[in-house]
């Protein structure tokens, strides 16, 4: 655990974690490590906040077919492919504005940011609009797994 050490290097573990694997993982790691509440929560909503527009320019402008825009409009596709097929994504479609934020807050596999934003362009949310219910999503994704882990971390403890 030489490398998690310093405080530097939990931040640089955190953000590779939250860019790679997602924000459950990183909230987890940030846990897990002790890294201060203050530190993490506003580092998770910042990195989160980055990616609406990143994801939101790629939708709208998935016609330019230069290499990282067509990875990630590949990419957009399998997930909006993946949730079509899902009962619990149709159910939080029709819930509106309510089922954009819990899909951009539960932390499953398959749910976030990322799908959020899908789910924002096609149900032509403004910028704006978007943006906020699912930086909603985000603060209370975050809420949920930061209850999660402290829950499990207390069962453990048990043991």
């Amino acid at each position: 655990m030489e490398l998690v050490t310093s405080q530097g290097n939990s931040v640089l573990l955190f953000t590779v974690i939250h860019f790679t694997l997602g924000r459950s993982f990183s909230v987890l790691f940030a846990i897990l490590n002790h890294m201060p509440v203050l530190l993490y929560f506003p580092l998770a909503l910042a990195y989160d906040y980055v990616q609406i527009p990143v994801y939101g320019a790629i939708l709208e402008h998935s016609s330019k077919r230069f290499f990282p825009v067509r990875w990630l409009q590949k990419k957009a596709d399998r997930a909006s492919s993946y949730m079509s097929d899902k009962p619990l994504f149709k159910k939080m479609l029709a819930l509106g504005d309510v089922g954009l934020i819990l899909l951009s807050a539960l932390p499953i596999r398959g749910f976030g940011i990322l799908s959020g934003s899908i789910v924002s362009f096609f149900m032509k949310k403004g910028k704006w609009e978007g943006t906020i219910l699912l930086m909603i999503g985000s603060f209370l994704g975050i809420f949920i797994i930061m209850g999660i882990a402290q829950g499990a971390i207390k069962v453990f403890s048990l043991f």
